[in-house]
């Protein structure tokens, strides 16, 4: 089954995020991911939420999703995200 990776992104040090989009897009395509979205201007159709950026990943299914996450080679990158940004991240299986 698909698993999409749903993150709301709010970047606060655009320069130090950067050095984390530059290691992550590598690491995401050996895990059998793929960026399917990443939409600074969402429409909000209903509710409060209103993300600054909305990005959407796709796996193969939860367990690819999780071996990434947990992966030694992600550790120093999510390192660098959480300095340069906040998230928000959930993942749903289709």
């Amino acid at each position: 089954m698909t698993a999409y990776v749903v993150i709301d992104l709010d970047v606060a040090s655009p320069e130090g995020f950067q050095e984390y989009l530059d290691g992550v897009g590598p690491l995401l395509e050996r895990a059998g991911g793929r960026n399917v979205l990443t939409e600074p201007d969402a429409l909000v159709l209903e509710g409060d939420w209103q993300p600054p950026t909305l990005v959407i990943h796709e796996f193969p299914d939860k367990a690819a999703v999780q071996r990434f996450w947990d992966s030694p080679e992600y550790q120093p990158l999510k390192d660098i995200r959480r300095r340069h940004s906040r998230v928000r991240v959930v993942v749903g299986e289709n």
